[in-house]
Formats: C-alpha cells, structure tokens, sequence
C-alpha cells in the first residue's frame, strides 16, 4: 500500500471540492427560495403567520445542523422513506439555511421606505407590481452583502453531511479518507483549506464584482 501523497489523491480532494461547491449551489438556491416565501410571508399583516413562522424559524437557528441531519435522516427511516444521505443533507441544509435567509429577506422587504411603497401604489401600481419593480430591487441591494455572508457560511457547513456517510465525499470527508491512509493530518487539512479559501475567494469575488457593476449603474443614473 501506498503511504505517501499522490496526485490521484489530489484529484481526489478535487473532486470533493466540486461536490462542496455543488452541495452550496443546490442548497443554497432551494434553501434562498423557501426563505424567501418564509420572509415575504412574515411581511404580510396577519400577527398569526408572523409569529408562527417566527416558531419555525427559532426552531431551525437553535438546533445544532449536525443534529437536524441526524433527526432528519431518522425520521425518514422511521416513517418508512429512506433517503439517499446525499440527497437528505441537501434538504437539511436547504431547510437550515432557509430560517437565516428568511430573516434576511424580511429586513431587506422592511429596508423599503413606506413612503416609496406609498408612491408607488399612489401611480396606480398594484401589490405585485410594487413588489417587482420597486421592493426586490431595492430590498436585494440592501441585503445582498448579508446574502453572500450566509452562502459562505453555508459552504463550511457542507462539511457536517459527512456523518451521514453521504457519497461522493464532499472536501473534508475526501481529505479524512485520505488522512487515514497516509497519516499527514496538518498536510491534508491544510490542502483542504486552501480549496475552502479558493472557493470562498471566488464567491466573494463574484459578489465583489456585481456590487461594483450596480454601483457604476447608479451613479451613472445619477
């Protein structure tokens, strides 16, 4: 057996990198929309949907991820449906992230001046063209900063899946696989958070980039 670090191991922790940054993609956009149905509904008037969702989104910021994959993945073995661990940290993590997001997009509805959204109906628009035009694109610019914050801290948190045996590996459980083999603990787990570094850098820069481009855009307007 082969005890030293070899390129197929790089390629190895490579592609748990992708499976990484394909977890964040898939969670974070099913995770960005229940929020955001959760959030847009705790804006509306009724006292009872606010504080009900507010149950829900307590419960989901208070227990510990690990144990929601765990609770989870138990319950649907009990009631009968065993899921692909995959596939279930997929909707764990979705479901996780979805009571920041919902929060998130709350201030950002709540960031719109009441005496925009007055104007706005005042010129004959209805509810839902208030709501295109004029709350999602001044809301998203107020909480888009946030937004990003939360997709990074989703990535790190990718790395929990791993106690439900999820394959293919994501990065970190690829760099314990490899660990155990050749026995460089700081080697591997360092390789690993340069990828989590690279990966990280590459959303920010991405964020970066279209801050500056709506930026530009408005002191054009200007």
């Amino acid at each position: 057996m082969n005890y030293s670090f070899t390129f197929n191991d790089l390629l190895f922790m490579c592609q748990g990198a992708l499976i990484t940054f394909a977890l964040t993609i898939s969670s974070g956009i099913l995770g960005t929309f229940i929020g955001s149905l959760i959030g847009w509904a705790r804006s509306s008037n009724s006292r009872i949907i606010f504080y009900i969702l507010g149950i829900y989104i307590d419960i989901i910021r208070s227990v510990p991820l690990i144990l929601q994959f765990v609770l989870f993945n138990s319950f649907m073995a009990i009631a009968g449906y065993p899921m692909d661990p995959f596939l279930s940290g997929i909707l764990t993590l979705s479901v996780y992230i979805s009571g920041y997001v919902a929060e998130v997009i709350l201030a950002g509805i709540n960031s719109v001046p009441k005496v925009t959204r007055n104007s706005s109906r005042g010129l004959g628009m209805t509810y839902l063209q208030d709501f295109i035009f004029i709350v999602i694109p001044i809301g998203f610019k107020n909480i888009f900063p946030s937004w990003t914050g939360l997709m990074l801290g989703l990535m790190k948190d990718t790395s929990l899946i791993a106690v439900m045996g999820a394959t293919p590996p994501e990065l970190l459980r690829s760099s314990q696989i490899i660990i155990n083999r050749v026995h460089e603990p700081l080697l591997i787990l360092l390789g690993a958070g340069v990828f989590y570094y690279v990966m990280c850098y590459f959303i920010t820069y991405l964020a970066e980039k279209y801050e500056e481009k709506n930026y530009i855009k408005s002191m054009e307007l200007r």
